[in-house]
């Protein structure tokens, strides 16, 4: 059960949250019985990992600098594309392998791929993030999070206005990078200077990440009808 889950990692913000992901979860049930395993081998130039088709595995690398410093490789758990969008399945997918003790979270999600090239966020503040959140299960086109050394408390950015951000997906989804600049981590309590007479801020990184996937599902146009359809009829107000 936790295989399939970590092929489908996303916030769970609300029991409505809840609802969507065990839809998602039993969409990808049926995708991850239905792959075909390969021995092909490619190897990742940026990261100097190599990643196997073998088991849908791939390799990444994320790079961070600023507030947080790290420079780490990660395993690529899942690519998949379906059909531009905005249900659950829609456009690009990438998701780091769950159980990395440094990196909590990654993932690409991007609703309206339709070709190779590179995309950019439209909306950037906080309440059109939260509402992408509430309606479609991921807080905009880059999730992060990662463990902060001597804090109980992950890192976890978001875009602001100021925010820069490019994805460039290539090779017909397998490969992938993303560059970005002055996202911002929520304010903590950690944040507050009470001597300052600066207004308090999260902690500002930037960074590039880069991916080459193990494959790539395809999700063609009537399952992902059919799981947007599911969806509807068990949360008709969202």
């Amino acid at each position: 059960m936790s295989k399939h889950k970590s092929r489908c990692g996303m916030f769970l913000l609300s029991p409505r949250m809840t609802l969507r992901s065990g839809i998602l979860f039993a969409a990808c049930a049926v995708l991850a019985c239905s792959g075909k395993k390969s021995a092909a081998k490619t190897t990742d130039s940026a990261s100097g990992a190599q990643a196997s088709s073998e088991g849908g595995t791939g390799a990444g690398h994320l790079q961070l600098t600023g507030d947080v410093t790290l420079d780490h490789n990660f395993v690529v758990d899942m690519c998949q594309i379906a059909p531009p969008g905005a249900g659950l399945l829609s456009g690009y997918h990438m998701t780091a392998k769950d159980g990395d003790s440094t990196l909590i979270m990654l993932s690409v999600v991007l609703k309206d791929y339709d070709k190779d090239g590179p995309y950019s966020p439209a909306e950037k503040s906080a309440e059109a993030q939260v509402g992408q959140a509430m309606a479609t299960g991921v807080m905009g086109p880059l999730t992060l999070m990662v463990a902060q050394p001597n804090s109980p408390m992950p890192l976890a950015v978001m875009l602001k206005p100021a925010s820069k951000l490019v994805i460039n997906i290539s090779e017909n989804g397998a490969k992938g990078d993303a560059n970005f600049s002055d996202m911002e981590s929520p304010i903590s309590f950690a944040d507050i200077d009470l001597k300052s007479s600066s207004p308090p801020h999260g902690k500002v990184v930037s960074g590039s990440i880069t991916w080459t996937c193990g494959k790539v599902d395809r999700i063609d146009a009537t399952m992902n009808k059919a799981v947007n359809g599911m969806f509807d009829k068990l949360t008709p107000s969202h």
